[in-house]
């Protein structure tokens, strides 16, 4: 695209979670799905446990998705009806949660191997102790799990006084809550779970699993599992605030000097969505991506896709060029944040083409114009040697970028990236981005929303087509949404402010109280009052020994662990209760940000 060397201005992208009335919903399951547009089996899982029963095989249409675009007589039906309704005004999808036990709770150790967890309320030390199995492995996501249980501790108590209150509530009962965390669930991976082998897979009766983390989007993969916040400072620590003193938390507010952690909106930059950059921007850090799902896809090696195909191009042929297509002949087996720099690169050879077309034209109108690529998807940093380091520092990055691979950028504050007109929340090792798409929901431009697999909790409060563009998860539509954008400037900014008025809407009392009662009380009062705790079997009202049920329950081949206890009352009154295990730093001293 063509911009005046006088006029080049700065821009930026917004895009949001938000819901809308029930004409919306019937829209969205008749004219668009959630899901991606890979080529992978669905993930299956395989317990092995002597309790599970009724088991099913699933068939898991992600690849079939419809990521055409509406017609805009559509999608301004859409925007009529969300115009109606209002921000945050459609309700979820409800949890039905069936009753369940501790053996249930135990049932679906099985299916996971690293961080899970079983919390159990004891009712003599009245303190919540979260378990973890020694057939797991305890990896650095870890972490993540006790900030899930720490958070979890301290809400329970704020929201349950009575239930746990053993001094209020004679024979105050147990219990028992099955927790998981992470960027992806830590779902055992093998050969049932990738597709490779026949089910049976998944129990039908598994208790109810808060994942506190990127959840499976479809719910037929793990039908028990309920997506909550994320264990991160902006979104499950917000919540348990809420919770305790009905305060928004400064992450949702707009960003000033007085808080530099909040969100970037028009106003806060003076920025007008005519003078933004048209291009589509990303910055961020090259991860891998759902590897369990996708082992085969890849970072790229220069050598093997790159550095032996230019050994073999004329001496006069383009070195760029020639890169940029060796690496579309690749393009398949990348992951999605390399398949933008794959886009990138050829924007950037198109722009420059365009460049000497006007070169050679003789008029001195290069002179007076700059092409912008219409892609600007870069690596601004990557982890070596477990340090997040910038690319510009690391010789791998390097070499692709004396290729014209444009592998590495500048890193970007919120600020800058306001600058620009489009954004995309590229999913990361989860299939998702935790602050990303938070974060690009307040900016000025348009968000292009990655669509995978995976889900965090507040997508189901953003609508295709009201709130974002869908992208498919191999992005091989960017270019086509992007120029629809281009062509349809008024829908495209329609679209932008609708997430503009949802990003705006979290940051009030009354919008993050709805987001509270969806996705934090009422999926937390649901699952505690579904338990069933345990009854003596002479019908006395004696309360039971879950220590001693438990034992009897998993037998020799199990065996859990008490690794951490909170009582709840503060945010800061938990204790490890092993020496063992690489805790953060913010677990060992019981806090939770």
């Amino acid at each position: 695209m063509i911009r005046r060397r006088s006029t080049i201005t700065t821009a930026a992208i917004v895009l949001a979670t938000i819901c809308l009335s029930v004409s919306l919903l019937q829209f969205k399951q008749q004219t668009s799905n959630d899901s991606d547009d890979a080529t992978a089996s669905s993930p299956l899982l395989r317990p092995q446990h002597p309790h599970q029963q009724r088991h099913r095989q699933l068939s898991l249409p992600y690849h079939n998705e419809d990521h055409s675009i509406p017609t805009n007589k559509a999608i301004q039906k859409l925007h009529t009806s969300y115009n109606t309704a209002g921000p945050l005004s459609a309700p979820i999808n409800p949890h039905l949660i069936s009753p369940y036990t501790l053996e249930d709770v135990l049932s679906v150790i099985p299916t996971f191997h690293d961080i899970f967890g079983v919390v159990i309320y004891d009712p003599p030390s009245d303190k919540f102790i979260l378990h973890y199995s020694n057939n797991m492995r305890w990896i650095a996501g870890c972490h993540k799990l006790i900030t899930s249980f720490q958070a979890l501790s301290h809400s329970l108590r704020q929201m349950f006084p009575e239930r746990f209150n053993k001094d209020a509530t004679p024979n105050v009962p147990e219990l028992a809550l099955a927790l998981s965390s992470g960027d992806y669930p830590g779902v055992g991976h093998n050969d049932c779970y990738v597709g490779l082998q026949s089910p049976p897979c998944v129990p039908t009766n598994l208790a109810p699993v808060l994942q506190f983390g990127s959840a499976f989007k479809s719910p037929d993969i793990y039908p028990t599992m309920i997506s909550m916040p994320m264990a991160q400072i902006n979104h499950v620590s917000c919540y348990q605030t809420f919770a305790a003193h009905s305060m928004v938390c400064p992450y949702y507010l707009p960003r000033s000097p007085g808080n530099p952690q909040g969100l970037v909106f028009e106003e806060t930059v003076g920025l007008h969505w005519d003078n933004l950059i048209p291009q589509v921007v990303w910055r961020g850090t090259d991860f891998s991506y759902l590897h369990r799902l996708y082992p085969r896809l890849r970072q790229p090696d220069f050598e093997m896709d790159v550095g032996s195909k230019l050994t073999k191009i004329p001496y006069e042929f383009n070195v760029k060029v020639a890169a940029t297509r060796a690496m579309r002949e690749v393009y398949d087996q990348l992951i999605p944040r390399w398949k933008s720099v794959v886009w990138t690169a050829e924007a950037e050879r198109e722009a420059e083409e365009k460049m000497r077309e006007l070169a050679s034209a003789g008029d001195g109108s290069s002179e007076e114009v700059v092409i912008l690529p219409w892609a600007n998807m870069k690596f601004a940093a990557a982890m070596h040697v477990g340090v997040k380091t910038p690319t510009s520092d690391l010789p791998y990055y390097q070499e692709f970028e004396e290729h014209g691979i444009p592998a590495i950028g500048e890193g970007m504050s919120l600020e800058t990236l306001a600058q620009y007109k489009y954004h995309i929340d590229t999913g990361g090792g989860g299939g998702t981005t935790w602050s990303g798409t938070l974060e690009k929901l307040g900016l000025p431009g348009l968000l292009f929303h990655h669509e995978t697999p995976m889900k965090d909790y507040l997508h189901d409060k953003l609508i295709k087509w009201v709130h974002y563009i869908p992208i498919k998860e191999d992005l091989s539509d960017l270019k086509e949404k992007f120029d629809w954008a281009e062509s349809h400037p008024e829908l495209a900014k329609q679209i932008s402010d609708n997430a503009t008025k949802l990003a705006k809407a979290l940051g009030t009392p009354e919008g993050f109280s709805i987001m509270y009662k969806e996705f934090y009380d009422t999926p937390l009062r649901s699952v505690v009052e579904a338990y069933q705790p345990l009854k003596p079997q002479d019908g006395s009202e004696t309360p039971v020994d879950w220590k001693e049920a438990m034992s009897a329950i998993i037998g020799q081949d199990e065996f859990l662990r008490p690794i951490m206890s909170c009582a709840g009352y503060y945010g800061h009154d938990c204790e490890g209760l092993v020496t063992d295990l690489e805790f953060s730093r913010a677990a060992r001293h019981g806090a939770t940000g």
